[in-house]
């Protein structure tokens, strides 16, 4: 356990009482030659706003002390709310007079000068800026004569950009640009900024994709140099490269993917042995091309994995790597690092062993394609050979899936909306895709691989990075309880297991709230991340996990073969054990911040392209289901997984208040009750793609809302 964690959890704990920086060094045993190291770890934290020292010079928590940690969240009219970043508080709204300086995004350090009442939340201030969010913002440059301002893409923060006549560095009127914050004004006057360069005129085709990709910081252009590297690495596998690994070129393998993707980092190979089954999991060999420690590594951990924005990859990888040397192409001779393992019917794997290998795909396989062979519809392969392999394929993994269920394992099955997109780029229509059986088998296949190679290491207690999954927060498994409870599903004792939400989950199959029940179900469990500590990862019911079978597209898998590739051939991953296992940790953090970034950008360019779409439904009426009730408005999903907010100031006929307690919504007059799960019909009031935001409005005289 790092030394950071024990303090903070010493500083937490009930016996605690405050300490001086000396008589912490006391209490840990530390030797008076280390003191200038543990002292300036105490101010790290202090730094950081985990911990506070007091005017008497003692150090206590953050929470001990009456104050609160986490970031803001903005509003276009000025004020923000404080989301505490453990969630052990309700989000506090921050007047526009009490930021003193902070803004949208930043991580800040608030105090409480009015409690939450039952119909208002909490207020409070920011006594102290831990870490600014970001000093630049992309938005849209509005041109003046002497001068120009910018309004930000992204609303919350609640201000324009003033930027003077000197500092348009070439702007024209409606190009989205990048502009760099020259300060905060206290006195309410908006920010100045500088423009720092220029994305294209916001009707470009992509552009506005373009946009969020560096709105995020992500690093989309790779240098000439990377480039120039990556040109000269070729793209066939050279001779001398073969000689030393297995050669599973004879092996009838092949690859499953979408049918736009362009990177193949797996590919299946299986045979029958009586009664078990052996299955081939080929990876691509991708530490073989970037070497640790190169100019092409070090881009790799910058990025941390690939992005991917609905008409665009930004990759981990130069595509003479990720499309070309590393994926495993039809018909192409490959390096691979396999996983063959020995399955039997109970679906436990009886033996394992990894090679370092070279293989040849003898088929580029779609899930639409093979779903349909498999499900008896449309054969567009029509070879006996192949269906035969699939066959085997599917009966592994009922296996596999039961045995995993079995265990407790939850199996989220959502039906993704699809966004499809014209020529220009222009959002046309939005789709269920089903998650079908040959995108099961492939996701089954890939999960008993990287728990086979997570065990392997976990058992040897060798550092490693582990895919973590902590259990639930025991406040968000009592609020899930009580939701679900309105829809008639009664759950026995407060410490839900992983089998208790996947038993939820088999209840709601097939009814009308199994989208609203598992999407509040997901949102109830905590984030998975990396770890140098193996722990539970509590979704998959499974102890040593890891993410091991994408090295094109994240870097931790990239990190795990290199480890592999060294026990393959008896070499010590480090001789400077304490520094390597200090740069596992930075590692495992940094790829799960890059994580959540790709995910955050994914997550507004579908926003940005679903209320695009609904701009050209404003005025009609949808059916849809309430899916979440807030103290401002209550939301609403429609049939095709798209969402939009009903405001209560749209709802004339009452005042409407929620109560979270009973999480509903209720007239105060008529006493109309919303309730989550409830069918309602709405129609279109806004939609902007600019604001990335969808308005509805209940239409009048249907059935939406119940009496008291």
């Amino acid at each position: 356990m790092k030394i950071k964690t024990i303090i903070l959890e010493y500083l937490s704990s009930e016996d605690y009482k405050s300490m001086t920086k000396e008589e912490l060094a006391l209490h840990f045993d530390i030797d008076i030659k280390e003191y200038r190291t543990f002292f300036n770890i105490l101010k790290e934290l202090e730094k950081s706003g985990d911990i506070i020292r007091t005017k008497k010079e003692k150090y206590t928590t953050s929470n001990a002390a009456s104050v609160y940690k986490g970031v803001l969240q903005g509003n276009k009219v000025g004020f923000a709310y404080f989301i505490e970043e453990n969630k052990n508080i309700n989000d506090v709204y921050i007047g526009k007079e009490l930021l003193n300086g902070a803004k949208h995004k930043d991580i800040v350090l608030i105090k409480i000068i009015k409690d939450a009442t039952d119909t208002k939340s909490a207020e409070g201030e920011v006594v102290k800026i831990v870490e600014k969010g970001s000093a630049t913002v992309v938005g849209t440059f509005k041109s003046s004569k002497n001068f120009g301002f910018v309004i930000p893409d992204d609303s919350k923060y609640g201000f324009d950009v003033f930027i003077s006549k000197g500092d348009k560095n070439g702007a024209k009127d409606n190009d989205k640009v990048l502009v760099k914050l020259k300060d905060l004004r206290s006195n309410g006057k908006n920010p100045e900024g500088v423009v720092l360069s220029i994305i294209g005129n916001k009707n470009q085709k992509g552009v506005d994709i373009s946009s969020i990709a560096v709105e995020f910081g992500l690093p989309y252009e790779f240098s000439k140099k990377i480039i120039e590297k990556a040109e000269t690495i070729g793209q066939k596998v050279k001779i001398e490269d073969i000689k030393t690994r297995k050669d599973f070129r004879d092996l009838f393998t092949v690859t499953i993917d979408g049918e736009d993707a362009k990177d193949f980092d797996d590919a299946i190979s299986i045979e029958r042995d009586g009664e078990d089954y052996i299955l081939y999991v080929h990876i691509a060999d991708v530490a073989h091309y970037v070497p640790k420690g190169s100019a092409m590594d070090k881009e790799a951990y910058r990025r941390g994995n690939s992005v991917y924005l609905l008409d665009r990859v930004i990759p981990m990888l130069p595509k003479e790597l990720s499309n070309g040397i590393c994926s495993l192409n039809p018909n192409e001779d490959r390096l691979s690092i396999t996983t063959r393992m020995v399955i039997n019917k109970k679906g436990k794997v009886k033996d394992y062993k990894f090679y370092e290998s070279v293989i040849n795909s003898d088929y580029r396989l779609v899930y639409t394609n093979v779903s349909d062979i498999l499900e008896g519809k449309n054969d567009v392969y029509n070879n006996s050979k192949l269906n035969e392999k699939l066959k085997t394929m599917e009966e592994l993994f009922e296996i596999l899936h039961l045995k995993r269920k079995t265990r407790g394992s939850i199996d989220f099955n959502f039906i993704e909306p699809k966004i499809i997109l014209d020529t220009n780029g222009k959002a046309v229509d939005v789709v269920k895709e089903e998650r079908r059986v040959a995108n099961r088998i492939i996701e089954e296949f890939m999960l008993v691989t990287n728990e086979t190679v997570g065990s392997h290491f976990g058992f040897m207690e060798e550092p490693f990075i582990y895919r973590v999954h902590i259990e639930p927060v025991k406040e968000k498994v009592e609020n899930f309880i009580n939701i679900i409870k309105k829809f008639g599903y009664i759950v026995k004792g407060k410490e839900l297991h992983s089998k208790d939400f996947q038993k939820i989950l088999d209840e709601v199959k097939d009814k009308p709230e199994e989208m609203l029940v598992s999407t509040l179900l997901l949102r109830s469990l905590t984030k998975a991340e990396y770890s140098r500590e193996p722990e539970i990862h509590f979704g998959l019911a499974s102890m040593f996990y890891s993410h091991f079978t994408s090295p094109i597209r994240r870097y931790p898998d990239l990190f795990i073969h290199r480890i592999l590739k060294n026990w393959i051939h008896g070499r010590p991953n480090t001789k400077n054990m304490k520094s390597y296992l200090e740069m596992i940790d930075e590692t495992a953090y940094h790829c799960s911040t890059t994580e959540r970034r790709a995910e955050d950008a994914e997550r507004e360019v579908i926003d940005m392209k679903m209320a695009e779409y609904m701009e050209q439904h404003i005025g009609d009426v949808f059916s849809g289901i309430i899916s979440s009730l807030t103290n401002f408005g209550i939301f609403v999903q429609l049939d095709n997984g798209i969402e939009g907010l009903v405001q209560f100031n749209q709802m004339d006929d009452d005042y409407y208040n929620f109560d979270e307690e009973a999480y509903i919504v209720v007239g105060e007059r008529r006493e109309k009750i919303y309730s989550l799960g409830q069918k309602v019909k709405v129609k279109v009031l806004d939609a902007s793609s600019s604001r990335r935001q969808i308005d509805f409005k209940f239409v009048n005289g249907d059935n939406n809302g119940e009496r008291k």
